[in-house]
């Protein structure tokens, strides 16, 4: 039975007055920047129609049909009622609590943008709404009885409201559905034009309060649209613990390209309002889609941001972003792509904005926990996490070397190396500003590699270091290498590449000598050796061998400690001497011109002597016979093997 239309209104003319046709179009109609944003409210009212009809197994879809006169948008929610027919009628009235879409009588007004006569037919009302608040009866229409139609007939004196509405429909989207819960396709066709299909696709639980679901769209003339959300929630409640709908988070994802993995990644959302069920002018500057029961302002188009109702959202919104970058690492999915997402630039989220709890609660988050995704497969917490300006240096020194040597606790890790200040600028300048974590540069850790870390090291490692350092050219010209104990010695130990002005090592030969020198290991590869060249080391000379380390045993007639020694000096002596440096074989000669290394026995005693070799005759068959006897005379002491043949002589 039809409701009391004649009393409705009698009520409503006592409540408004007669006049509200003369007032109503600049209080209740010119509400928006948009006109058609009528669409959305008569896609909640179907929303909220929908969720009341307990058990409901039929059609879920709305449909939007415009033709040159009307626009027909039909559902299947809950059948109007008396009650609802002075909620659509009233004005700052509503059936509606605070867990539907709408809490104003008002948002239907909007529909008076291009119509002077909205009807209604649904369940056993039939009725049209003039002056905003007059219900009238009027004949019945051709439909389902569980179909609930609005037809909106359009002012004949609007020539651009057909074009503006069919805008409004194709701009929908399938992403119009992603927060709806019991609308699962919308349908809109313009006569003779185009049309669209918008369907919710699967759904599938993927974690604790993680939901991933696809969103597909039809569009005449256009591509299909296929679109893939993960979607977190939480339940929104009063401060007495009453449930009043569903915080929403919505981040865009897309299945990698060219993979045969199953393996899913964050796309950053560029348009990013505010949404209460519907989208509002609300920015968030985030990269992805907030969702939840916010107040609106009447028209529910825009959110106070000093509303405290609002501002809790705003915080348990906060609580729920975490909780879905924890389920985002759980994932595999807390990746660079996702932290672009996030709250990053403080001007943005400043104090006294509606979200500015979000971009302090996530900043907390990320020092103090493992969210930020690291090189490898790891995750650390900006306490302990540094960035590294190139990709040698994450390969060099791991997690623990990289505590060792900034003196930390536990391990460190190096972010990923797709955190770059040329790649994601404003992630960079967050990490490094916001969170405090250095970027390290070779200059940097080159001042950190002390002797005691060094000599833990692999000669393997030692390699790898060399080679990295030899890509550092600018390093070597500034000097930045001499007081760094880089040289590995034969011992293991490392020391600086020279001391007080003279080389502290040098090069291994095939000639062994006394002087200090690098270990064979670590001069393995061509890199490696051209960078110790770099660092001004040699290969040991043998005449500055003989000059520096064996000569001066034969000083003040010092006698090496065995034969086996001494041999092994005069072949040092002898190899020296073999030099092409003219240069050099000429210092040698007046180096041993003034030792007296030289082996040697008094023919008259047989005593044993060292001798200059100035002082000293070749021990020939006819010098033996000719100093027979006589003192004061020195013959090389043949008896050492290495004083015979041509080449001692």
């Amino acid at each position: 039975m039809a409701s009391d239309y004649a009393l409705i209104r009698a009520d409503n003319e006592r409540e408004y007055g007669a006049g509200i046709g003369r007032w109503g179009p600049d209080l209740l109609t010119n509400r928006y920047d948009d006109r058609t944003h009528f669409i959305f409210e008569l896609l909640q009212n179907a929303e909220d129609a929908l969720s009341r009809r307990i058990g409901w197994q039929g059609s879920r879809a709305v449909h939007f049909s415009l033709s040159t006169t009307e626009l027909r948008v039909t559902h299947c929610g809950e059948p109007f009622d008396a009650a609802h027919v002075r909620g659509i009628c009233g004005i700052g009235d509503s059936t509606k609590d605070l867990t539907a879409i709408g809490r104003f009588g008002i948002g239907f007004k909007s529909v008076y943008a291009f119509t002077q006569r909205p009807e209604v037919h649904s369940g056993a009302e039939d009725f049209a709404i003039e002056n905003f608040v007059w219900p009238t009866a009027i004949s019945p229409i051709d439909r389902h009885a569980d179909e609930t139609i609005f037809i909106l007939p359009l002012d004949v004196t609007d020539v651009k409201a057909h074009a503006e509405i069919a805008e409004g429909l194709r701009k929908l989207g399938p992403r119009t559905l992603l927060f709806l819960r019991h609308i699962e396709e919308i349908a809109w066709q313009v006569a003779g034009g185009s049309s669209g299909l918008y369907v919710r696709g699967k759904s599938e639980e993927i974690g604790q309060g993680a939901r991933r679901i696809l969103l597909l769209g039809e569009e005449y003339g256009r591509p299909d649209v296929e679109e893939a959300w993960l979607l977190f929630s939480r339940e929104a409640q009063t401060i007495q613990g009453t449930v009043v709908g569903r915080i929403e988070i919505g981040f865009s994802v897309e299945k990698e390209k060219d993979k045969n993995l199953d393996r899913w990644s964050i796309q950053i959302v560029n348009d990013s309002h505010l949404v209460a069920y519907f989208p509002t002018v609300v920015e968030t500057h985030l990269g992805f889609l907030v969702q939840g029961p916010y107040r609106t302002t009447p028209s529910r188009d825009n959110v106070p941001r000093n509303d405290g109702w609002n501002q809790h959202l705003a915080q348990e919104t906060a609580a729920l972003l975490v909780e879905a970058l924890r389920s985002l690492k759980a994932l595999g999915l807390l990746d660079v792509d996702a932290l672009e997402t996030l709250p990053l630039d403080p001007t943005k989220f400043d104090e006294g904005r509606l979200f500015a709890s979000l971009f302090v609660v996530v900043r907390e988050a990320l020092r103090v926990e493992t969210l930020l995704p690291a090189s490898g497969v790891s995750y650390a917490s900006a306490g302990s996490a540094k960035i590294a300006r190139s990709q040698d240096l994450r390969e060099l020194f791991d997690p623990s070397q990289l505590a060792q040597i900034f003196d930390a606790t536990g391990e460190m890790f190096w972010l990923s190396g797709d955190i770059t200040e040329d790649r994601t600028p404003e992630l960079h300048r967050y990490v490094t500003r916001e969170l405090g974590i250095n970027e390290v540069t070779p200059p940097v850790i080159l001042a950190k590699l002390t002797q005691a870390f060094l000599e833990e090291q692999s000669d393997k490692w030692i390699i790898q270091l060399y080679e990295f350092l030899h890509g550092q050219p600018a390093l070597l010209r500034a000097g930045r290498f001499k007081d760094v104990p880089l040289v590995r010695l034969e011992d293991g130990s490392q020391v600086t590449p020279t001391r007080d002005g003279r080389p502290q090592a040098f090069l291994p030969t095939p000639i062994a000598t006394d002087f200090p020198t690098v270990r064979g290991a670590v001069c393995g590869s061509d890199v490696a050796r051209a960078f110790l060249i770099d660092l001004g080391l040699t290969p040991s000379d043998p005449v500055d061998d003989v000059i520096w380390n064996v000569l001066p045993k034969h000083r003040g007639k010092r006698a090496p400690a065995t034969q086996d020694e001494y041999e092994t000096d005069i072949r040092r002596i002898l190899a020296a001497f073999s030099t092409d440096s003219k240069v050099q074989r000429d210092k040698l000669v007046v180096a041993l011109r003034g030792s007296a290394f030289i082996r040697a026995v008094k023919p008259g005693d047989e005593t044993k002597w060292f001798s200059l070799p100035g002082n000293v005759y070749l021990a020939t068959e006819r010098l033996r016979d000719l100093f027979a006897g006589v003192g004061d005379v020195l013959l090389v002491d043949d008896s050492y093997s290495c004083l015979r043949g041509e080449p001692i002589r």
